[in-house]
């Protein structure tokens, strides 16, 4: 395996994937109350952010460890695609977000479908740093 190519892609990765995830949060603030209103907020949320990165970093190198163990070379569509696998898996949790939290249902269908777009564009992007 080549480390220089596998920390490149985590690099890429995690900005595109942080872009999105803080593009979408701007974007969808007004539709998700209900998930605003339950989550950190204030000096509370800024205390405990650090922990958030962390965590999407941790995330983003698996992420990107499992494409550079089992890519097959055919460009950005098999990042698009492992992209939108983990994306499935990742609406998982929040599928048990959902049944276990006072969540709506819209909220978390846009939470879903964010995370599915999230996750492709952060396929495409490791997908890119391993094209041939």
């Amino acid at each position: 395996m080549n480390v220089k190519r596998l920390i490149f892609a985590i690099i890429v990765s995690y900005v595109v994937m942080s872009i999105l995830g803080i593009t979408t949060d701007i974007l969808l603030t007004e539709h998700m109350p209900q998930m605003k209103a339950i989550g950190r907020l204030g000096a509370d949320l800024d205390a405990h952010i650090m922990w958030m990165y962390l965590g999407y970093f941790v995330v983003t190198i698996i992420f990107c460890y499992i494409y550079a163990q089992n890519h097959e070379g055919k460009g950005w569509q098999e990042g698009a695609r492992y992209g939108f696998l983990i994306g499935i898996m990742m609406v998982g949790v929040a599928m048990v977000l959902y049944g276990t939290m006072p969540m709506d249902g819209k909220e978390s269908l846009l939470s879903a479908v964010a995370t599915i777009i999230i996750y492709m564009a952060g396929g495409i992007a490791t997908a890119l740093v391993y094209k041939k």
